[in-house]
């Protein structure tokens, strides 16, 4: 799965991965995003062209009675994200991509849990598959957390990342991990005509190559966003690659 990931890549960085043209805002560094937090994702707009568009991590289908069950969907499994009843709408109808500077998983080392690290070799940018909604505040007296209170008839878009099995240098840490997708396949992935066989074969284990690195405890608080979430821990040994197919 993926609970928490970081950006630390700056607009420029994000205008070249996903071409886009126009003005771009300034995004400030993540570097521990956890669900229900407001990050860039990429869409295509009823125009056709590429938008940066500002949504809410955890996928709040636009039936829901309210916000809190998006913490519970931010993750969409690949394998059924066509026909659960939450995400096969949005599937159909309404992807995008969520830039990513890697991701963290975790492992229960010496009794405790110990978060990993786990992003590009070559310190690229990644593109995670995901789905989208809207979510329209209903019109009677609201209840919920101060930060889930708001307007009546307010629209608020949420997102779910896809995943899939892990790729072998990381599967010793989780058996699941984000859909990466290259850049060669983002229009397709985002081709609002797209049938379902299409987008199948783009829900598959990437082929990036990954690093797994133990890094300090300090990014098991989503109050902490800061480098020193990125710091090593030498002490524990590091996960070893997996050789077993990923099939």
């Amino acid at each position: 799965m993926c609970g928490r990931y970081l950006l630390l890549s700056p607009a420029e960085a994000m205008r070249r991965l996903f071409l886009l043209v126009g003005g771009m805002p300034n995004f400030p560094a993540r570097y521990n995003v956890a669900p229900t937090d407001t990050m860039p994702v990429m869409r295509m707009t009823s125009t056709g062209d590429r938008e940066l568009a500002l949504l809410r991590w955890g996928l709040v289908p636009s039936w829901a009675d309210g916000l809190a069950v998006g913490s519970r969907m931010i993750n969409a499994r690949g394998e059924t994200v066509a026909t659960k009843s939450a995400f096969r709408e949005s599937f159909a109808q309404r992807r995008c991509l969520v830039p990513a500077d890697g991701y963290y998983e975790w492992k229960v080392v010496d009794g405790k849990r110990q978060p990993y690290l786990i992003r590009p070799s070559n310190g690229a940018l990644m593109a995670f598959a995901a789905i989208w909604d809207a979510w329209t505040r209903p019109l009677d007296v609201q209840t919920g957390s101060p930060r889930d209170v708001g307007p009546a008839g307010q629209v608020i878009e949420t997102y779910s990342i896809v995943t899939g099995p892990a790729l072998p240098s990381v599967a010793n840490t989780h058996d699941r991990m984000p859909v990466v997708l290259d850049p060669e396949n983002f229009d397709a992935w985002l081709d609002p005509h797209a049938g379902p066989g299409d987008l199948a074969r783009l829900v598959v284990p990437s082929h990036v190559d990954l690093t797994v690195i133990a890094v300090s405890p300090s990014v098991n608080s989503v109050k902490n966003d800061d480098a020193g979430c990125l710091d090593p821990v030498d002490s524990v040994e590091p996960v070893e690659p997996r050789q077993a197919s990923l099939f």
